[in-house]
């Protein structure tokens, strides 16, 4: 009689701690509850021609979205030797943001230095085949491919400007946003840091004075004269590798269409700013564009 009083009492105790653990759980998920995925990823989707080395892009859709949305095509930085269209944390928080909004958000790899065989036009003729191909494949990526943007970060951002402001390319999009651009190769000498020209050097296979021409040439600054779209740049003043001076001559040379966005103390990357603090100008110009294509 003992055994079973006792065997019934640690079974009422067993079950009082199990219903607690559960309740609680309960209580634990109801206060914290899981963050809803808003959005999907179609990744890989292959852009360039066969006969080029292949190159994809990741794209970003509210799950919710119905219908063509606007799309914003990403660029990434790296010295045009690192990075990759997996998204860091400052332009994932755009991109959560904007495509709740409902955008879609595409970010491309291109052609980096480092591969084999490498000439500094690759990453701007994959860029413009990008660009081409969301635009001629809209309809099937559900894209309205009159609300097309280019967006890019360092050496993304030259690529974005250089490549957005070709002629031909110029009507198939609605902007241009830039982060921290290199606008002008050769200027880059000017930097505080010596690794500017390195890097530039690395990318033209070759120094300014050797190359004049291509340096010109492969410079947006020599373009922004004849943007017809509106172009918003986003530098920190602390930059010390791509100085804020270059945006601010870019800017310059065509207020009409540059928007210039400074950064107080912001270094090359924003790592020395809160995401939010990095982040808020792009995401609130990309809101007012919706806005007035709707």
């Amino acid at each position: 009689m003992k055994g079973s009083l006792k065997k019934a009492t640690i079974f009422v105790i067993i079950f009082a701690i199990t219903f607690a653990c559960i309740r609680l759980l309960q209580d634990e998920s109801t206060k914290h509850p899981k963050k809803q995925i808003e959005y999907i990823v179609q990744k890989d989707i292959l852009y360039t021609e066969p006969a080029r080395l292949p190159q994809t892009f990741d794209l970003y859709k509210s799950i919710n979205h119905r219908g063509p949305t606007p799309a914003l095509i990403f660029v990434h930085g790296g010295s045009w030797k690192h990075g990759s269209k997996e998204l860091n944390k400052r332009w994932k928080t755009v991109f959560e943001e904007i495509v709740k909004e409902g955008y879609s958000a595409i970010s491309i790899d291109y052609t980096l230095y480092s591969t084999k065989d490498y000439s500094y036009n690759d990453p701007v003729r994959d860029v413009e085949t990008a660009i081409n191909f969301v635009y001629k494949n809209a309809k099937k990526l559900g894209i309205d491919r009159s609300r097309i943007g280019l967006a890019g970060a360092s050496a993304g951002g030259h690529l974005a400007l250089l490549t957005g402001l070709k002629a031909d390319i110029q009507p198939k999009l609605n902007y241009i946003i830039a982060w921290y651009p290199i606008s002008d190769l050769t200027t880059m000498n000017q930097s505080p840091s010596s690794r500017s020209t390195e890097i530039v050097e690395r990318f033209m296979n070759s120094t300014a004075g050797q190359m004049a021409d291509e340096y010109n040439r492969m410079s947006p600054i020599q373009y922004v004269k004849h943007a017809k779209i509106p172009i918003f740049i986003v530098h920190g003043t602390g930059d010390t590798l791509v100085p804020f001076s270059q945006s601010e001559e870019f800017a310059r040379k065509n207020p009409k269409m540059v928007t210039l966005i400074a950064l107080e103390h912001g270094n090359h990357g924003f790592t020395n700013l809160p995401i939010q603090a990095s982040t808020n100008d792009t995401i609130n110009y990309l809101k007012a564009r919706l806005k007035e294509n709707k």
